[in-house]
């Protein structure tokens, strides 16, 4: 029966999903200039809140807006800023492309969200950290090709190839983010290759809001289907939240 229920959630949040696509793309270039500038604040807002990092608008604005010019001492945190932006826009490009999942993959999203004065840093890393923000079990830094090898293995079986690609993206997210292969940015890389299936297969991102910074952790440190849970109430209120941005955008062009 649960999942039985879970299926037909799975349905309309596709169909709901699909239907928010469509609408943004009967935008006018203008309208959607304003939506994505507005969108990717939010989601880069959010992400770094979950890192321990809470940007004002103003900094975000100013990290990715190459006219306005900023003190030098802002550059590495706005390299990050950057950094995650592209991510976030490879991301949303992927939908209905053809996505190959492999280790491949995962090294580019690494290497996209490395900012550009830390791309050479490519590196799994070689400490087992005793200070950390992540309290979940971290992969030995010893076990963390054995690791990896094992999860883009699993990428082949059958299972893999069977799973909803919901409850894929969620699995793919927990795996990266427990083996923890790289020092930095492991996080944003297994929510961004947790977002790179949804939004491929044609689902909304899940954009996991910052006051759910703490259910975030506790969930990583429990059982699957409580981070599932946390995902798919990321996915509906993502949606609710573009959609009422769209009809204020659309609404605003009204008025003129």
């Amino acid at each position: 029966m649960i999942l039985a229920q879970r299926s037909r959630n799975y349905r309309v949040l596709h169909e709901q999903s699909e239907l928010l696509w469509e609408k943004l793309g009967m935008l006018s270039p203008e309208q959607h200039v304003q939506f994505d500038e507005r969108f990717l604040m939010s989601w880069i807002y959010h992400d770094f809140a979950l890192e321990g990092s809470v940007l004002h608008v103003s900094e975000i604005k100013a990290a990715i807006d190459p006219e306005i010019i900023s003190a030098s001492s802002l550059i590495p945190a706005y390299n990050h800023v950057e950094a995650v932006r592209g991510g976030i826009k490879h991301v949303l490009e992927s939908r209905g492309k053809r996505l190959t999942l492999n280790l491949d993959w995962l090294k580019k999203l690494h290497q996209l969200l490395l900012p550009t004065d830390k791309g050479d840093q490519v590196q799994y890393r070689k400490d087992n950290p005793i200070h950390r923000m992540y309290f979940h079990d971290l992969a030995p830094a010893d076990k963390i090709s054995y690791r990896m090898r094992k999860l883009t293995d699993w990428f082949r079986t059958d299972e893999c190839k069977r799973a909803h690609p919901i409850e894929l993206a969620v699995e793919v997210h927990r795996e990266v983010i427990r083996i923890f292969p790289w020092s930095e940015i492991s996080g944003r890389v297994a929510r961004l290759a947790m977002n790179n299936i949804l939004c491929n297969e044609g689902y909304w991102p899940a954009t996991i809001h910052a006051i759910d910074r703490q259910r975030y952790y506790d969930v990583l440190r429990l059982d699957q289907d409580q981070l599932l849970e946390l995902v798919l109430a990321s996915v509906e209120q993502g949606m609710q939240s573009s959609n009422k941005l769209y009809q204020d955008i659309v609404d605003a062009t009204r008025g003129r």
